[in-house]
């Protein structure tokens, strides 16, 4: 009996003690983010997740190398990325292909018009700009620069940036690019021509001038950091679910301070903004009426 009486009480005992431990959770387990897409952002991203693995070494966030805003709302759009980076939403087609789309911005960046420096222009107005797409004019001295042929770059019409222009500048509008002009599949693609090509003139994001040390010019005597610049698109993502922990602590640091200084640094505005994608296309059409 007195050993039943022990037995009992040693087992009392246990029970007690163990409802008392703490058992410490298992630390959260961040799975690799990749974020496909649009080459408008891609640098920008690129400096950012190194960023935010520098503050979060257990974390890791790739951005791989662009293959559009298109590339990026198919990926989603076929449940091969959970998210995408873009530069404009997506369209009626992809919405009747793929469903309706969750879209979140983070950013605006301007779009700006470069030239190589033996261009020798520092301002363009808007005729001289598509006076010189279109072929009309052909040499930097027409414009007040140096006596060299232009060298234009041009960029896919489906473009987020090539649909800013023709939507803001009313002579660009239905404009037919040159047949001279050398065509850049990618954002990254031109960059590479700006770099190699004398006489050159294309367009791109600031963020991509502010990297490459690009010569920018003013449009009808407005800088791209003016207020008043017409020129410019949205930086965000595109996604249908709901973000798992690990993305959505990405999207998280994105918001703080620091963040938001390596996007004003990099030439981008923070800017955030969040909407299905019919529903925030329609609102920005009310906008421009």
């Amino acid at each position: 009996m007195k050993n039943f009486i022990y037995v009992l009480i040693m087992g009392v005992v246990f029970v007690t003690i163990a409802g008392c431990v703490q058992i410490s959770p298992q630390p959260e387990k961040f799975e690799i983010v990749t974020i496909p897409g649009s080459g408008d952002s891609q640098d920008l991203l690129r400096e950012l997740a190194r960023s935010y693995r520098a503050q979060y070494p257990d974390r890791d966030v790739v951005i791989p190398d662009s293959v559009s805003t298109d590339g990026g709302i198919k990926a989603v759009g076929t449940a091969a990325s959970l998210i995408a980076r873009v530069a404009r939403l997506p369209n009626s087609k992809e919405r009747a292909q793929y469903g309706e789309f969750k879209y979140l911005q983070f950013a605006r960046v301007p779009v700006v018009f470069v030239v190589s420096p033996d261009a020798g222009v520092s301002d363009l107005s808007e005729q001289q700009i598509c006076d010189i797409f279109s072929g009309r004019i052909i040499n930097w001295k027409e414009v007040g620069g140096h006596h060299l042929p232009i060298a234009v770059q041009s960029r896919p019409d489906s473009g987020s940036n090539m649909l800013e222009i023709r939507k803001k500048i009313a002579c660009f509008a239905d404009l037919q690019i040159t047949p001279r002009a050398d065509y850049n599949f990618r954002n990254a693609h031109l960059v590479e021509s700006m770099k190699i090509s004398s006489g050159a003139i294309g367009f791109m994001p600031l963020s991509e001038v502010k990297l490459n040390d690009f010569t920018t010019v003013t449009l009808d005597g407005v800088a791209p950091v003016r207020s008043n610049y017409k020129l410019g698109i949205g930086l965000g993502f595109v996604y249908k679910k709901p973000f798992s922990s690990s993305i959505q602590a990405f999207v998280d640091y994105l918001k703080i301070d620091p963040a938001r200084e390596i996007m004003r640094q990099m030439g981008n505005i923070p800017d955030w903004r969040n909407a299905s994608s019919s529903h925030r296309e329609a609102h920005l059409k009310t906008l421009s009426k």
